[in-house]
């Protein structure tokens, strides 16, 4: 889902687009939760599990007046199970209902509604609710106000009444279950509108019905399990652009789009909605092929000020191209696989609008993609706190909270890749997630340990810095190149929030440059409010820039040239690393006192250490492979130095 005022959508060009350490991460994690809500309104909802919704209701397109009927399947759960519990706003009225076939009454507190059963059911049994209700629920017209919105565009003269149920109001328009782990199994959606109207909905259109001649019943099945709120339609004067894509091994899928009845829509949109097929194939090569291929992939235009996700038909309110890639990547990031907690709506948001970044790497460039990166970063580092961890999951404004669910959460995405440093185990990651919480849910904590076990990196730092902790580094550097092409770098960090997180520890890439604009970019892992580096380059430095392709969320405070460091620093004690590059290994000459020897790898991984008094030794790279790493060497109450070193 994407919305302006949350997310800041780029809608008319590609550019607008160590105090953890003391805690454990689930104590951080309670204590961040401390407002956290279920998205089940009452207890009762748990006792039942449901299998098949139907869902026939009456609309138009010129108000939020509905009326039908909703059909449930479940099976219950609970052990004893006297109540039937379920969710209903309060601006719709409830006709009548049936349990199994029998009548009864329905007790009402706001949107939960209750059902005391004659007798009891138990575990296994089968239960067929049928609910007639109806109303026209008001006091919404965009996300998180109403479920069930009817509104006019602002650019064309059409109005449309369509759905909008992030995260707590399918409820205004259907009588349901509102529980994230309970996905329904399949729905039929059937709505009866107008003549003259269509109807987009999930799935695939089975029928367009007659009812008379005034009305058409369009009648859409879905056959893949689904989450509540991602159940959808929308009424307007639609038109439509329809065809069929085909994917790499030659299987061929539904395209559908409703587009406003307006020659312009086409006109002036017909190439993004041809470049759906290619995102597609695009986003299954990378994360598995798109799970709803027996059904379609659909849009359809509504008033709304960004988009909304529902599965095999996103809503949009503009037809930009990332906004399409944004919700497109939702079928597998929050459709096929939905977080498991509303705490962890990243998983859902954060990674669509790292496939905004994905998209535009691959169609539009690297410098379009670092024009994103940057955009995301100077919404982020506005403020210096807030986790990407929801801590108030009560509050919607909150869960979808556009610099830090959105733009923090791709961030994470990004940084998470940057850290592993291995493109083909970043997107194995991604696809190996995908696959095993296929129609179901997932938490941080199961994507952190799938990435854990592909890349060999230890995340639980990594996690409880960017995920759980709040704030961002900020990075001085004082610098000074000798006669001999020596470098010696003096870093600080400090954090913009030290009470969550006051140290963050991350591959740190700088670069050099002389005056006439070579380059050459040398990396570290800072583990340290205050750490030297030592580097070597034959030709004359210029400047220096930190994260100069901008792969951290950082801010740069100050880079300073600064000649005593030759002769203050540690470097004085004269140390020799040689050769560098090297094959077999490195030397260290002329420790003189007692050291801690380690090699370290780029994101921050202990690859070989040793405690040495003597004057020289030699540290092996057997089974390196090769790229830079770090010789750190510490002495006894002396600054820790760090070499970069080069296996070949």
């Amino acid at each position: 889902m994407t919305n302006c005022n949350y997310l800041m959508k780029r809608v008319q060009t590609i550019s607008f687009i160590l105090l953890f350490m003391l805690f454990s991460y689930n104590t951080l994690k309670a204590q961040h939760t401390a407002k956290a809500k279920t998205t089940v309104a009452t207890p009762e909802e748990d006792d039942y599990d449901v299998k098949y919704v139907k869902l026939e209701i009456e609309a138009t397109n010129l108000s939020t007046a509905i009326s039908g009927k909703a059909t449930t399947h479940a099976i219950v759960t609970a052990a004893s199970m006297p109540v039937y519990a379920f969710e209903l706003s309060a601006q719709l009225a409830i006709d009548s209902v049936k349990l199994n076939g029998i009548l009864y009454t329905v007790a009402s507190n706001d949107s939960i509604r209750k059902i005391t059963l004659a007798t009891p059911f138990t575990q296994g049994n089968s239960l067929v609710a049928e609910i007639w209700y109806h109303g026209q629920p008001i006091g919404g017209n965009n996300f998180f106000t109403n479920g069930l919105l009817n509104q006019s565009d602002a650019g064309i003269p059409v109005q449309v009444t369509h759905t909008v149920s992030a995260a707590y109001h399918s409820k205004d328009w259907w009588p349901c279950k509102q529980s994230l782990s309970d996905k329904i199994d399949s729905a039929d959606i059937w709505i009866t509108v107008p003549t003259g109207l269509k109807v987009a909905g999930n799935g695939l259109l089975q029928n367009i019905t007659v009812i008379s001649s005034s009305q058409n019943r369009y009648e859409w099945a879905l056959r893949s399990p689904v989450d509540y709120y991602l159940l959808s339609f929308s009424v307007a004067p639609y038109d439509e652009y329809n065809y069929y894509m085909h994917f790499a091994n030659g299987d061929s899928m539904l395209i559908q789009n409703f587009i406003y009845q307006d020659p312009s829509v086409l006109q002036q949109h017909k190439d993004e909605l041809d470049s759906i097929e290619n995102i597609i194939n695009y986003f299954s090569a990378l994360f598995g092929k798109y799970s709803f291929y027996k059904e379609k992939f659909g849009l359809c235009q509504t008033p709304l000020s960004g988009g909304m996700e529902n599965q095999t038909m996103v809503s949009l309110g503009s037809l930009d191209i990332t906004l399409i890639a944004h919700e497109l990547a939702h079928q597998w990031w929050g459709d096929y696989v939905t977080c498991h907690s509303l705490a962890d709506m990243w998983l859902n948001e954060g990674w669509a609008t790292y496939c905004e970044h994905l998209f535009l790497e691959r169609f539009h460039g690297n410098t379009a993609a670092r024009n994103f990166r940057d955009e995301m970063q100077n919404r982020i580092v506005g403020v210096s706190s807030g986790s990407v961890l929801v801590s108030d999951t009560t509050d919607e404004n909150r869960i979808y909270d556009g610099r830090l669910t959105y733009y923090k959460g791709a961030f994470l995405a990004h940084m998470l890749r940057y850290l592993i440093d291995d493109d083909s185990k970043f997107f194995q990651i991604a696809a190996t997630y995908q696959q095993q919480f296929a129609n179901a849910t997932a938490t941080t904590e199961d994507l952190k340990n799938i990435a854990t076990q592909i890349s060999g990196v230890q995340l639980d730092t990594f996690f409880r810095q960017w995920y759980a902790g709040e704030g961002f580094p900020a990075y001085s550097l004082r610098w000074y190149q000798d006669v001999n092409g020596n470098v010696i770098l003096k870093l600080t960090q400090n954090a913009s929030k030290p009470s969550s997180v006051a140290l963050f520890k991350m591959p740190l890439q700088i670069q050099f440059l002389t005056a006439n604009g070579e380059d050459t970019i040398v990396s570290f892992y800072n583990s340290q409010s205050i750490e030297y580096f030592n580097a070597y380059w034959s030709k004359t430095i210029n400047t220096i820039k930190i994260d100069p392709d901008n792969h951290i969320i950082n801010r740069v405070s100050s880079i300073i040239k600064d000649a005593t460091l030759d002769a203050t620093s540690v470097s004085k004690n004269k140390l020799l690393v040689y050769p560098n590059p090297a094959a077999d290994g490195w030397y260290i000459d002329q420790l003189k006192e007692e050291a801690t020897i380690k090699l370290i790898h780029i994101n921050g991984g202990v690859i070989w250490q040793t405690v040495t008094k003597d004057d020289r030794i030699f540290v092996p790279a057997d089974g390196l492979t090769t790229g830079n790493y770090i010789l750190q060497i510490r002495f006894k109450d002396k600054p820790v130095v760090n070499y970069t070193v080069i296996h070949k």
